[in-house]
């Protein structure tokens, strides 16, 4: 195993998943696998701190029990995302397949395709280790009863494909349920009992038949977000005030890169002493911007904005009332998001009166 490769293994506790960052000491280009929605700011973090430049964000396959923090994770950084090219996962920037090189520095991940758990998982091997994903766990395996799952898929996947590396190769899963970090493949050879210990095929069917276990939890949110990266479907997810949709301005806060935001109020009030939220439209609250929203598709998500949200709120009804779906007014307009002491910027430069 190389010593010359900065690694680090990390751990989401409520699917108890693993996520790997790997990077060349020298170039300071890294790889990323299997990130979760829920950890991204702790993933980018470390890469920030580490001083990494990120090429690659893969995912072993299409997980059902947490959403990948795939998408988020390119859209600010540039790295390209990598799934199996079985997937059906277009928005992937690489369709990965057997055999496939990806160079980070000095080093290079091999791919595996490893089907069993689901038609696409994939595992990744290089530097005297392997991350097998959801197909070979420590003492166990991934199950097999949906998703394209197969019992005879994953055993010679198993059998055919990762017992063939060298037996000192250190075997890091996506996941863990009892404490474990890592194995090797001698010992899972050895003392795996579903794959290992000499255990037949039709063994390992038998076994995987009667385990009967429950579907993960959030398998029906899971599977569809990361059929598109784990991109959100719906941004903004704002409560109804008096019959009006609303998002508070630390929920706008956290989305801004991600959504329309339109300010109503006149030209002058917006440079004024509250300013305005940076990247925010200016479409002045009048008959304009009715013609303004006309040519938008009813699926973008925007927010409108004014002094105290009282036009913001009108501008939130009539576009409701044109048929956009996913639109929200700001709950106490600039004079809260500048008691927040949230950032604005205050020029012309983004003006965009119709």
């Amino acid at each position: 195993m190389k010593p010359d490769l900065i690694f680090h293994q990390l751990f989401e506790p409520e699917t108890s998943t693993y996520t790997y960052l790997l990077a060349d000491p020298l170039t300071r280009e890294a790889v990323l696998i299997d990130p979760v929605l829920e950890t991204v700011e702790r993933d980018l973090k470390l890469i920030e701190e580490e001083g990494l430049r990120l090429l690659y964000i893969l995912d072993t396959h299409v997980h059902a029990d947490h959403i990948t923090g795939a998408d988020q994770i390119r859209r600010r950084t540039g790295a390209k995302t990598g799934v199996s090219s079985k997937a059906g996962v277009t928005c992937a920037d690489l369709a990965l397949v057997d055999g496939q090189e990806l160079r980070y520095g000095s080093h290079v991940l091999r791919v595996l395709e490893t089907p069993g758990h689901t038609n696409s998982c994939l595992s990744f091997y290089g530097d005297g280790r392997v991350f097998t994903g959801d197909a070979l766990l420590i003492r166990g395996t991934g199950r097999t009863d949906f998703q394209q799952g197969s019992s005879d898929k994953l055993y010679d996947s198993i059998h055919q494909k990762l017992f063939t590396l060298p037996i000192d190769s250190v075997v890091y899963p996506g996941h863990d349920y009892r404490g474990h970090t890592t194995s090797s493949i001698e010992m899972e050879m050895k003392f795996n009992p579903r794959v290992g210990s000499g255990k037949s095929k039709s063994d390992f069917a038998q076994t995987m038949k009667e385990l009967k276990l429950a579907q993960p939890k959030k398998i029906h949110l899971a599977v569809p977000a990361n059929l598109i990266c784990g991109k959100k479907t719906q941004i903004l997810n704002p409560q109804i005030v008096n019959g009006v949709p609303e998002v508070t301005a630390k929920d706008l806060q956290n989305c801004l890169d991600e959504v329309l935001v339109i300010d109503v109020r006149q030209p002058e009030e917006f440079n004024n002493e509250l300013a305005h939220i940076p990247g925010s439209h200016l479409v002045t609250l009048c008959s304009e911007l009715t013609r303004y929203l006309e040519v938008l598709p009813r699926e973008q998500e925007i927010v409108f904005i004014c002094r105290t949200g009282a036009r913001s709120g009108r501008a939130t009804e009539e576009s409701l009332r044109m048929g956009f779906k996913k639109v929200a007014n700001l709950q106490g307009g600039m004079v809260h998001w500048n008691e927040l002491k949230l950032p604005t910027e205050r020029h012309n430069q983004r003006e965009r009166v119709v």
